[in-house]
Formats: C-alpha cells, structure tokens, sequence
C-alpha cells in the first residue's frame, strides 16, 4: 500500500514537472494586441495603430498627427473617449517616471529595420549606440551603467591574483563581483543565461513576461532593465526569424507604454550590436600547440597560456607570462580567423594584424589619442587621418580629442577604434589581459560545450562596426543620429 501511495506522488510530481517544463516559455499573453496599421492621410506611411485591450475589449487609437513618424496621441474607446497629447510641447514634465529598457546585442540595422516596417512607433526613429571593445555585454553594460568594473571581459575571467580561471555562472547567478548587476532593476535571473542558447525560444518568451510583471508589480521613478535574451536569438537565428520575433518585444514596449498612457521617458538601447555572420569556432589549442604553447586554466610557465572558454564570441582576452606578450601577438596576428591583435606596450596600444602594425599614443589621462603606423594600416585609418589633418582636427603633434576622434570614425568598418581599443586594453576590468584578440566576421572562441549545441548564426565582441553597433531610441526628439555608449545615460536620465 505504500509502495502504491508512493508511486502516485511521484508519478503526480513528474507530470507536473512535465506539464511545468512544456508550459513554461510558452509566448506571454498580452493584454494590448495590435489590430490594424492604418495610412489615414494616404501618404504610403502608417501614421494610425488600433489597438485592441483584449481584457476590456476597449480599442485604442495610436495617432501620429504630425507625420514623424512617432506616436504622439493615445485615444481610448469612442471618438469621445480620453484623449491623451504626447506632442513634445506636451510632455516636458520633469517629474515623469524614467524607464530604461537594454535589449542585448540588438543591432541598429535590424531595428532600423523594424522600425521603418511601422514597428516600434513610440520612439522615435532609432540612431546608431557606439559600444565599447571588446564588445560583449559585461563590459559594455558596465560602461553605458558607469559602475564599478566587473573582474573580466565576460562572468567566467581569469583572475590575476589567485591564477585560476574564476567566476562563471555563479557569478551571474550570484551577483558577486559583478557591480552592473546590482545597479539594475530588472535582469534575466543567471539561471537562464546558459539555457538560452540550449532553449531560445523558450527563455526569450519567458525573459519578456518576467521583465513586464515585474515592472508591473514595482513602484519606481527610474527603473533599469537588461533583457538578455534578445541577444540569444540572434545568436542563433537566421536574420529573418530574429526580425520576427523582435515583433513580440515590440508588443510588450507598446504595452507598457499605453499601460502608462505614454507619461513615460522612455529609453531603449541595446549594448552591441551582433554580425549576421554564420560562424565556427577557432581550434587555438591546435594552433598555439604548433609554436610551443600550451592553453591551461594556470599560468604555470613560460608556455602556459590562459583564456576563459565562455560563450561564443569574437574576441578573445589571453592571458600569460609578460616576456610572452610580443611572442604570443605575432603567433596569434598570424592566424587566418584573427583581425587583429592589441596590447598594451610601456603605455601605449600595440596593434598587429596581417595588414600591418601601429601604435595608439594617449597623453594625460587618454583625452588626446594619436594614431601612429608603423607598417601598413592595420585600421584601415589613413585616408581619415589625412581628412583630419587637413581641417586642422589633428593638432601639430599627431594628436585629437577623444571627442574628435569619435565624430570622424564612429560609423568606419573599425568603430570609434581608437577610443575603443585604447579603453578596451587599459581599462574595463580588474583582470586586464596580456593582449586582446579580435577575430575576423565569421570566427569565434569559447564553449567547446555550447559550440556543440549550436549553430552560430550570429555573434559579436570584435571591433567591426556591425558588432560595434547597437541602437538607441526614445519616446520624444533625438537630435544626435550617432552616440557614444558611455555618453547615453551619463546626465539626464540616471538621476
């Protein structure tokens, strides 16, 4: 008789484990759905969106009256029903909740995309979002955040002192040592964050219902989110099946905009970019055994190498003895996936690849950058550096501002490269590596274990644009079409 009420407990337990498992991740149930996108002026743009409260069964009107192509009136119910005015003159209240929304490795060329498709109309059109090298989210979170630098480039880091690789998913899971996390008030639970790539789909539609409950559920003047997922997808779908299921996160923003009547500052930014590349990992084991060296988890001698084997990307930090440095960049520059390689050399950023080797200069505390070749153009910088100097950008010693620099090489093949590459080897994290590795679009290193799971057909971290390049968007007038990263939140929206 026990063996029999022991065997239907557990027989109850597993088909709840079962029914909880095929049930979870399942698309979230939005209570706002789009009915219709309709052209009212007959111009060939969508400038009306009927909206359907599927709780209420009431309709809502979203107008863009001026033809910008933003939302600027709700209306509720009946041509008499609430009207509500988002116009620019109308929403100048200081006072209004701050939502800043991140959705991971979204590039601006699929959300440009979307939005000229008529999605996405509560914000303006999006402009380019500049990120940091190496581009992965760790660090670029950190910058566009300003918090405290996190231990390594992603959660599992080589750490310097102990001589172990260390952190990993406990890390994320645990918050420890990772500032970013703590300064956020929505982020997909470090459970998760490995799932995503075994089961997508599932942990993308369940990230989206988590973040807008939670939302829901909190009283907040400034909330800031991280939805992981959204970089996930894209890893692994195809463009087209990643641009569909970008219309799901399009329905949970429009919800929570008309669940707060639009009275919102409302921000979305995504923290890189992602290539649309089909990609495969790198046999560096393979290659560095050919010269001697040996990839461990310590730096145990002169032939010992270290690099954190996490997730599927296109940079790589490698760690070893210091008098390997110059030895290990000309090894690696030579490998037909690497772009190039970066150091930090007596203080200056060493640069080698295939096509050449330079040198970044910084004076004072790196506000003046100067880009000096030494053989070939390894960034592929000369014609622009000519362009600086002849308008007289580059001062009489070969050096420009920060600022300057960015203005001329923020949309170039190599993104914003020397303010990138010259934070991306002297700062960012507590664990600096020996050199940095930027992969060739159609390479990456990492997991041996998820490089078994799936196809890359996408990834991000090195310095190309289309990594280098996320987007940002807001509900009200964006007069910059190209920011900087570390630019977006540094005064008036994180209070």
């Amino acid at each position: 008789m026990k063996l029999k009420i022991l065997f239907f407990f557990m027989a109850t337990f597993l088909l709840w484990l079962t029914l909880a498992i095929v049930r979870w991740g399942q698309p979230f149930p939005w209570q706002v759905i789009l009915a219709d996108r309709i052209d009212r002026n007959q111009d060939g743009n969508v400038d009306c969106w009927r909206l359907k409260d599927t709780k209420s069964g009431e309709t809502i009107i979203e107008n863009d009256t001026n033809s910008d192509g933003r939302v600027d009136q709700i209306q509720w119910g009946n041509p008499h029903g609430r009207v509500v005015d988002l116009s620019d003159t109308a929403t100048s209240d200081t006072r209004r909740k701050k939502l800043i929304v991140c959705l991971d490795g979204v590039p601006y060329e699929d959300m440009a995309y979307l939005w000229d498709h008529g999605y996405f109309r509560e914000f303006s059109r999006p402009g380019k979002l500049i990120s940091v090298f190496p581009s992965l989210s760790d660090v670029a979170i950190t910058n566009v955040l300003h918090t405290a630098p996190v231990p390594g480039y992603e959660n599992l880091y080589f750490d310097v002192a102990k001589n172990k690789i260390g952190g990993g998913a406990f890390s994320t899971v645990s918050k420890i040592r990772m500032p970013y996390l703590d300064a956020l008030d929505y982020d997909e639970p470090g459970i998760f964050k490995g799932l995503a790539y075994i089961l997508p789909l599932k942990t993308y539609h369940a990230d989206l219902g988590r973040f807008s409950k939670r939302l829901a559920d909190k009283e907040f003047l400034t909330f800031k989110s991280h939805i992981c997922s959204t970089d996930a997808i894209c890893h692994v779908l195809t463009r087209e099946a990643f641009l569909n299921y970008m219309v799901e996160t399009d329905r949970m923003l429009r919800e929570i905009f008309v669940r707060y009547h639009g009275n919102l500052d409302f921000l979305v930014f995504s923290d890189h970019g992602n290539s649309h590349v089909t990609n495969h990992r790198v046999d560096l084991d393979g290659y560095l055994a050919q010269f001697g060296f040996r990839i461990e988890s310590s730096i145990r001698d002169e032939w010992s190498v270290a690099i954190p084997k996490f997730g599927l990307v296109g940079a790589m930090p490698v760690y070893s003895q210091s008098q390997n440095t110059k030895r290990l960049s000309q090894v690696l520059a030579d490998s037909e996936a690497v772009d190039f390689v970066a150091y930090l050399d007596d203080g200056k950023v060493r640069l080698l690849s295939s096509k050449g080797e330079a040198l970044i200069r910084a004076t004072g505390e790196g506000n003046r950058l100067r880009y000096e070749v030494l053989k070939g153009d390894p960034l592929d910088l000369k014609p622009i550096v000519e362009q600086m100097t002849q308008r007289g950008v580059i001062e009489s010693d070969g050096y420009a501002s920060r600022e300057n620099w960015f203005s001329y090489t923020a949309e170039h093949e190599y993104a914003d490269a020397l303010n990138a590459l010259y934070s991306g080897v002297t700062n960012h994290v507590t664990n600096r590596a020996s050199l940095i590795v930027s992969f060739k679009d159609g390479y990456h290193y990492g997991s041996p274990f998820f490089n078994r799971l799936v196809t890359m057909r996408s990834t991000h971290g090195n310095l190309r644009k289309s990594s280098m390049t996320g987007f940002y968007m807001r509900n009200g007038p964006m007069p910059q079409k190209v920011m900087a990263a570390r630019d977006l939140l540094r005064e008036e929206i994180v209070q």
